[in-house]
């Protein structure tokens, strides 16, 4: 008895993760991008779409402000617990309904504890791949807090504490830089070390990139560059030591408890930039935080209609909305290039609602 409701609920936890790519893809397009035809139709989806598509897009808004800065650092990016609730409820529902059907269709319309381990299945597996979505969706954004510490250091470095807004770098060159760098953080922020080994690709690449700035391709105002004074050698173990030293005075001010969060927190990160698995969804979600024209004859409106799933992208490339979002074409399409040190300073704030419509509220980011 036991094993058959350990199987009935294994059965419906594997029921609900199958399906988890298919549901996260028709809940990111039809419910948090809903379109203004489809807000009119409940309140929730309006709430919803607002809180996702306006606010949450509107803040993390690619290519400028994809991670966590001053202009979104208050901005929330997990649903509501109440939206929590809503999804657990929805679970159980389909649960039971997938459960009926099948036994009606075995000609059994009993209801035992098989069923009910089934239906709990399903809203356990529900919940697993929600929760690996907050996780994932949580340290995509979050993790560039220290991102963009890095990258506004290394900006800073380059344009001599000039800020214009206009230099630009690759996505996968300043996660490398970051990464590189948050390495020599972890094993040297207790000790002192004079030097450090950058890979000759890492180096290449800067000096490439920051030549393309150099030449004014990007903008009509060109950065001020002061790489012609210094090798990208040294701008990259000058950035690495400012980092080492930042992190020794974070430490220093903090309390025990505060570190012990701090570092745990600092651990989980490590693993994440040592993920593969995480970098590709990471770079899959940037191109997300972009609007691209719906159609390919470019007269349509631009959504953020490109790569929705974010835990597994199945669907994606089932529907034909997953974009490339791979390491050569970020490299290559300047479009997608990052502003490492970006000026702006001014809070995200959603517009005021005109007087036709209802002040919004967020539910769910």
């Amino acid at each position: 008895m036991v094993y058959q409701a350990a199987t009935s609920f294994l059965l419906g936890t594997g029921f609900a993760l199958g399906i988890g790519s298919p549901v996260e893809w028709l809940i990111h397009k039809y419910l948090l991008h809903a379109t203004p035809e489809q807000r009119k139709m409940l309140k929730f989806i309006r709430n919803a779409s607002v809180a996702h598509n306006d606010k949450h897009h509107g803040a993390f808004k690619g290519p400028a402000h994809y991670y966590r800065d001053i202009t979104n650092e208050n901005e929330v990016i997990h649903f509501s617990k109440k939206d929590v609730g809503v999804i657990a409820g929805i679970a159980g529902i389909v649960g039971l309904a997938t459960d009926r059907a099948y036994c009606f269709l075995a000609g059994n319309n009993s209801f035992d504890g098989n069923d009910a381990a089934f239906i709990a299945g399903t809203v356990a597996g529900t919940m697993l791949y929600y929760g690996a979505y907050e996780f994932t969706h949580h340290y995509m954004h979050d993790i560039g807090k220290r991102r963009l510490g890095i990258n506004r250091t290394l900006g800073d470095i380059i344009q001599g504490n000039e800020r214009d807004g206009k230099l630009r770098f690759s996505k996968p060159l300043l996660d490398t830089i970051c990464n590189t760098v948050e390495f020599y953080v972890d094993e040297h922020r207790s000790q002192k070390r004079d030097g450090f080994y950058f890979e000759p690709y890492l180096v290449g690449q800067l000096e490439k990139e920051t030549e393309i700035n150099r030449k004014n391709d990007l903008s009509d105002k060109k950065a001020i560059i002061t790489v012609e004074r210094e090798t990208s050698e040294r701008i990259l173990s000058q950035l690495t030591t400012m980092m080492i030293q930042k992190e020794r005075e974070i430490i220093s001010s903090m309390s025990k408890s505060e570190k012990a969060s701090y570092l745990f927190q600092r651990s989980i990160q490590k693993c994440l930039r040592r993920s593969e698995i995480f970098r590709g969804l990471d770079d899959h979600h940037f191109l997300h935080h972009f609007r691209f024209y719906d159609g390919e004859d470019k007269k349509d409106v631009k959504k953020y209609g490109k790569n929705l799933n974010v835990v597994f992208p199945l669907m994606d490339i089932v529907m034909g909305t997953k974009k490339n979002s791979s390491r050569k074409v970020l490299e290559e399409d300047r479009y997608l290039w990052l502003c490492p040190n970006s000026p702006d300073i001014k809070p995200f704030s959603l517009p005021k609602p005109s007087a036709s419509r209802e002040e919004p509220v967020a539910a769910a980011a």
